[in-house]
């Protein structure tokens, strides 16, 4: 139960980025931020895996202590409510801060590839931004348990990861915006693959 509980936090997680990366490559102007857009929200899945999974320790070692060692006769303080909405409150910001660094260190990155390298990394990232997609298509399908289903859900699958993947080779060019003035091992012509 508690990897389905991660599974659906990572998946949340997931779909925010995809919708995310679909509003960046829509808007032009922030087109060349889509990828680590998505990149920061698809971050912020772990992180909260991270916070939720040391919460459960906390509260399983609490129970353990108190229940199994025989504590309960023992006056034992509790947490205010304020304890854990300051926790919720700082592992969000600590997590923010987190995906933040990740998705600055990747756009400085992807403006130091060469254009045929990263015309190949966008399509990897936006098919898989497209099977995030299919998922959700795929989970609609069979939630209407319609008769052969699979079949249709496989080639919203397919289509979903297909048109993704081609429509980033397309636009690489528009999706990392201009070359890095100082600090870049590759030339103007390697950036814009002339």
């Amino acid at each position: 139960m508690l990897l389905l509980i991660f599974a659906a936090v990572l998946f949340f997680w997931l779909v925010v980025g995809a919708v995310q990366f679909l509003i960046c490559f829509i808007t032009p102007k922030l087109r060349r931020y889509s990828l680590s857009a998505a990149l920061w929200w698809a971050f912020l899945g772990p992180c909260s895996i991270a916070w939720i999974s040391l919460a459960a320790l906390v509260v399983i070692s609490r129970h353990l202590v108190v229940e199994e060692a025989h504590f309960g006769r023992f006056h034992l303080p509790t947490l205010s409510s304020g304890m854990g909405w300051s926790y919720f409150i700082l592992g969000s910001v600590f997590s923010m801060a987190i995906a933040t660094v990740v998705a600055r260190v990747h756009q400085t990155l992807i403006l130091r590839l060469t254009f045929a390298l990263f015309r190949l990394y966008a399509t990897v990232i936006s098919g898989g931004i497209g099977s995030v997609f299919g998922w959700c298509f795929s989970f609609w399908v069979l939630g209407l348990q319609m008769r052969y289903s699979w079949v249709l859900a496989a080639i919203g699958m397919l289509a979903f990861i297909g048109g993704f993947g081609v429509i980033a080779y397309r636009a690489a060019g528009s999706l990392r915006g201009d070359p890095p003035a100082t600090a870049t091992w590759i030339s103007q012509e390697e950036f814009e693959g002339a």
